[in-house]
């Protein structure tokens, strides 16, 4: 779902991941970035972390990876554009589950969405 969230909420991806060699994990992470309005955009970044995965629109929680990607919309309509994040996640305890997620902020105002996700997560 969309949020007009300002600080960034989860998206509830619940994808996972389990290291079992040496703890150190590559994401991946593609899509569509929504944004509403002129000159509002959108912030995402990785997150992860162990235990229950978030739901969706709850409050940002887990690790942040990576860098934040941001988009800023330069029309007064709904846009949308491809994204494309990663990270190199290291230090990880072998054996348990890692769930992966994304943080989604939105930039001004308006609203920010992310559609048509895949993840790909590689232990290194």
């Amino acid at each position: 779902t969309s949020t007009t969230s300002l600080t960034g909420v989860m998206m509830g991806l619940a994808a996972s991941i389990t290291p079992l060699r040496k703890g150190r994990v590559l994401i991946t992470i593609t899509g569509d970035i929504e944004t509403s309005g002129n000159g509002n955009g959108g912030a995402l970044q990785i997150r992860t972390g162990t235990g229950a995965a978030p739901a969706n629109g709850v409050a940002a929680t887990g690790t942040a990876q990576g860098s934040i990607v941001n988009y800023r919309n330069p029309a007064n309509n709904i846009i949308r554009v491809p994204f494309s994040t990663s990270a190199v996640v290291s230090g990880l305890t072998l054996g348990t589950a890692v769930w992966i997620d994304l943080g989604l902020a939105a930039v001004i105002g308006g609203t920010a969405a992310v559609r048509n996700v895949s993840i790909s997560a590689v232990e290194l």
